[in-house]
């Protein structure tokens, strides 16, 4: 039954998660809590691992709840879940896609989507940050060094152009020494 669950659960997650895996996390964190899956502080430490791990944040989230749950077949069933619609969608409207008309309805599909994409990705952004910051409800000094953080890798990117993983890498090592 919990293989159904997975399977059925990633697949409509994949089927509705327009704009990538940050798109998808919303969709992947109420599912989790909802379901008794695991905890805010475990979904958060699992799109941590995730982020920080080869491949796709949506893939590598399913892989790991599937994993969590029942090991390696969980997370096979999870996996292909979540990546099944993507493949029946490509492969049934690839022909489509390459007529003029598939592609005018592609941009005018995007005009409309692309919105919605960025709110799921805020929305994401925003549940992991309230998080946190707010820890048990209340911001502690770990909180606010946090938010520090948060606003100079924001800056780092955004302004500098620093490459991300390396701020991933610099930051795990940093965890290890100072932890």
């Amino acid at each position: 039954m919990i293989y159904w669950k997975l399977f059925s659960t990633f697949f409509l997650i994949g089927a509705f998660c327009f704009g990538g895996g940050y798109a998808a996390i919303p969709l992947i964190q109420d599912t989790v809590i909802t379901n008794g899956w695991m905890s805010m502080n475990e979904f958060m430490n699992m799109i941590a691992v995730a982020e920080s791990t080869p491949g796709p944040v949506a893939v590598n989230t399913a892989t790991y709840v599937g994993f969590k749950l029942v090991g390696y077949s969980g997370a096979a069933v999870a996996t292909i879940g979540l990546c099944t619609p993507a493949f029946i969608i490509v492969v049934a409207l690839s022909a489509f896609l390459k007529t003029q008309r598939g592609k005018d309805l592609i941009q005018k599909l995007m005009v409309g989507v692309k919105p919605v994409v960025v709110g799921l990705i805020f929305c994401a952004a925003w549940s992991v940050a309230k998080e946190v910051i707010f820890t048990d409800g209340s911001v502690s000094a770990g909180s606010l060094l946090d938010v520090v953080i948060m606003v100079i890798a924001f800056l780092a990117i955004h302004k500098f152009k620093v490459n991300p993983i390396l701020l991933i890498v610099l930051a795990a090592v940093l965890g290890i020494i100072l932890v």
